[in-house]
C-alpha cells in the first residue's frame, strides 16, 4: 500500500511505502512459510524484494529458496542439479512452457540435457549415436563415436515416427547436439598420449551424472503418477457430488425430480461425467448445469416414452397389464428408496460393524453433507414425511391384494397406454395406499389366501391346494396335493395349467384340516425375482410372456 504526501515547498510527490520499511529479518523469517509460487510473485513486487529473494551470492537467499522447496514441493526433495541455483531449479520445476519455442503447457522435464521443451524443439536440437560420425564428423576422423559421448547423459529414443521398420527408425540414445561438439572439441584439443585417459575418465563422470538422471526421473516420475491419482480422485468426487445431487433434486410432489436411466442419455450429463476438470462443483456450477439439463431431460424424456409407447403398442392384454403393474412397483421403490436404504443400512451395520465405526460413518456422512449442501440436513426427514403420505413400506405386502393393482385403471380402459406421473402421483398412488392401509385394518379369515398368507403367517407351510388339478377322485380315497404358497403359485405356472396371470382367489384353495399340520415348503425363493413371486406378485412373469 502506497501513501503520497503533497509538499507545498516541493512540487514533487514523496512516494512511502509501508512494506518496503519492513526489517530484513522479519521479511526473511515471513517468507520461511511462503511457498515457491508466492516468492517468485513477491520477488516482482519491487526491487528491494528482488535483491532480497533473487541475490546469487547470498546464503539466507539460498535457504530461503531450499526451505520452501522442500516443505511445499514434496516430491523434489534432491539438491538443484551442477550449475543450477536453488531459484533457478525452483523456476525450472514449477514454470510451464517450451524453452525454446514458448508452446504452452509443456511440462515435460528432460534431466538428462536440463531442457523443458516439446518434442518438435527436442528432435531438433538432439542425434541419435549412430548419426554422430556421419552428420557431424569426418568418417575418417580419429576418435570413434561412443569415446567421444562417453561422458555425455543421453535418453533412449527415435528421430522417426517409429511406424516403419527400416534401422534409422529403431529405438536408439538420443544425445544433445551441442554437448557432442563440446566434447568432440575437447577431445581434439588433447595430446594423443592424454586421449585415452580423458575417455576413461569421461566414462566414470558419465556413469555418476547417468545415475543421478534416473533419480531425478524417478522422482519426477512418482510426482507424476501421485498427481495422477490425485486428480483422478478429484475428477471421481467431482462425479460423484454431480450424481447426488442430480438424485436429490425434487419435484413439486418432493420426490426425485429425474429418473437416472433418462438422465444417462442426457448429453449434458455424459459431458459432465466426461468432464477432465479437477475443480470442486460448486453451488453455482450446479445452477447453470440443473437449467441445461432439465429442458434436455424433458425431451429425452418424451422422446423415450414416446419410442416405449409404440414397442408397447402390440403387446398382450396379460403383459400390457404386468407390464403397468410392474411401473407402480418400479414407483413405489423410487419413493420409498431413501426409506429402505436407511433400513438396509442400519442392518448393515449392526451385522457388520462396531459401535466406534457407527459413530465415525455418521460423523463423516453429517460433515459431507453439510459441506455439500446446507439444506441437506432436513433433506431426508422432510422426503420421509412426504413419502410416508402417499405410501409406506410396510404397506407394500399388501399390494397384490389391492383391487387396484389386481385391475388397474387403464387410459380409455386401454392397459396398453402409459400412464403419466400426474395421474399416477395424484390418483392411483394414493387410491393403492388407502386400499392397503384398509386391507391392513380389516384381516381376512385364515381359511382364506390373503388371510392365512398376511395374517396368519401360512406363507411356507403347505396348507394351499390348486383348484384346476383333480387329485382326488369321487369316493375321496386320494388326498389332494398341498403346496406351499410359492409352490402352489409355480406349480400353475409350469406344470401343465400354464397361467399366465394367476388369481389367487379363482385357482387357490386353503384346505383348513392341514393348517395345523407342521408340514414345511420344499421349494423356497433363491433371488430377488423369484422372492416378489413368492410375495404374490405376476410382474416377474413378464420376461417369460415376452420370450
Amino acid at each position: 500500500m502506497e501513501y503520497e504526501f503533497y509538499n507545498p515547498h516541493n512540487s514533487k510527490s514523496s512516494v512511502m511505502s509501508i512494506a518496503t520499511r519492513i526489517p530484513p529479518e522479519i521479511f526473511i523469517n515471513i517468507c520461511q512459510y511462503l511457498p515457491p509460487l508466492d516468492l517468485m510473485s513477491l520477488a516482482r513486487v519491487c526491487k528491494q524484494f528482488h535483491g532480497y529473494l533473487c541475490s546469487t551470492n547470498s546464503f539466507t537467499t539460498k535457504e530461503i529458496w531450499k526451505n520452501s522447496r522442500i516443505t511445499f514441493l514434496p516430491f523434489v526433495q534432491m539438491p538443484p542439479p551442477e550449475g543450477m541455483t536453488e531459484l533457478q531449479y525452483v523456476k525450472f520445476i514449477s514454470e510451464r512452457g517450451c524453452q525454446f519455442c514458448g508452446k504452452a503447457r509443456i511440462r515435460k522435464i528432460y534431466w538428462a540435457f536440463l531442457v523443458r521443451c516439446c518434442k518438435k524443439c527436442l528432435e531438433d536440437r538432439t542425434i541419435r549415436l549412430d548419426h554422430i560420425r556421419y552428420h557431424l564428423f569426418s568418417q575418417n576422423s580419429v576418435p570413434d563415436d561412443i569415446d567421444i559421448v562417453s561422458g555425455l547423459t543421453f535418453i533412449t529414443g527415435s528421430a522417426g515416427s517409429g511406424s516403419e521398420k527400416s534401422i534409422k527408425h529403431r529405438p536408439s540414445n538420443l544425445y544433445w547436439i551441442q554437448d557432442v561438439h563440446k566434447a568432440y572439441n575437447e577431445f581434439n584439443e588433447l595430446n594423443i598420449e592424454d586421449r585415452q585417459e580423458w575417455i576413461i575418465q569421461k566414462r566414470e563422470e558419465g556413469r555418476h551424472k547417468m545415475e543421478e538422471v534416473i533419480k531425478r526421473e524417478l522422482e519426477n516420475e512418482h510426482e507424476y503418477w501421485s498427481k495422477t491419482m490425485e486428480n483422478s480422485k478429484k475428477r471421481n468426487d467431482r462425479v460423484i457430488t454431480i450424481d447426488n445431487l442430480i438424485r436429490r433434486e425434487t419435484n413439486e410432489y418432493g420426490f426425485p425430480r429425474f429418473k437416472m436411466s433418462v438422465v444417462n442419455k442426457c448429453l449434458t450429463y455424459n459431458k459432465a461425467m466426461g468432464s477432465t476438470s479437477t475443480s470442486p462443483f460448486t453451488k453455482r456450477a450446479w445452477i447453470g448445469f440443473r437449467n441445461k439439463l432439465i429442458p434436455e431431460y424433458l425431451q429425452m424424456a418424451t422422446l423415450l416414452r414416446l419410442q416405449r409407447q409404440e414397442i408397447e403398442r402390440n403387446l398382450a392384454i396379460d403383459v400390457a397389464i404386468q407390464t403397468r403393474q410392474m411401473d407402480i412397483i418400479k414407483l413405489i421403490f423410487e419413493l420409498l428408496r431413501p426409506e429402505i436404504d436407511q433400513i438396509q443400512t442400519r442392518q448393515r451395520q449392526n451385522s457388520n460393524q462396531s459401535m466406534e465405526d457407527i459413530d465415525m460413518e455418521r460423523n463423516l456422512s453429517s460433515s459431507s453433507e453439510s459441506n455439500s449442501d446446507s439444506d441437506d440436513s432436513n433433506f431426508n426427514s422432510i422426503r420421509r414425511i412426504k413419502c410416508n403420505e402417499i405410501f409406506e413400506s410396510s404397506l407394500i405386502k399388501f399390494l397384490p391384494w389391492c383391487p387396484s393393482f389386481r385391475n388397474p385403471p387403464f387410459m380409455n380402459q386401454d392397459p396398453r397406454i402409459l400412464w403419466d406421473d400426474e395421474f399416477l402421483m395424484n390418483v392411483l398412488i394414493p387410491q393403492l395406499r388407502e386400499e392397503a392401509k384398509y386391507l391392513k385394518d380389516h384381516p381376512a379369515p385364515i381359511d382364506t389366501v390373503r388371510g392365512a398368507f398376511l395374517h396368519g403367517g401360512l406363507r411356507n407351510k403347505r396348507i394351499f391346494k390348486c383348484k384346476l388339478c383333480h387329485h382326488h377322485d369321487n369316493n375321496n380315497l386320494n388326498p389332494p396335493k398341498l403346496y406351499s404358497f410359492y409352490e402352489i403359485r409355480l406349480h400353475l405356472t409350469k406344470s401343465s395349467h400354464k397361467v399366465r396371470m394367476i388369481n389367487d382367489d379363482l385357482m387357490i384353495e386353503v384346505v383348513p384340516s392341514s393348517i395345523n399340520v407342521t408340514c414345511n415348503a420344499q421349494i423356497f425363493p433363491r433371488n430377488k425375482p423369484d422372492l416378489f413371486f413368492a410375495a404374490g406378485f405376476n410382474c416377474n412373469l413378464i420376461c417369460n410372456l415376452l420370450s
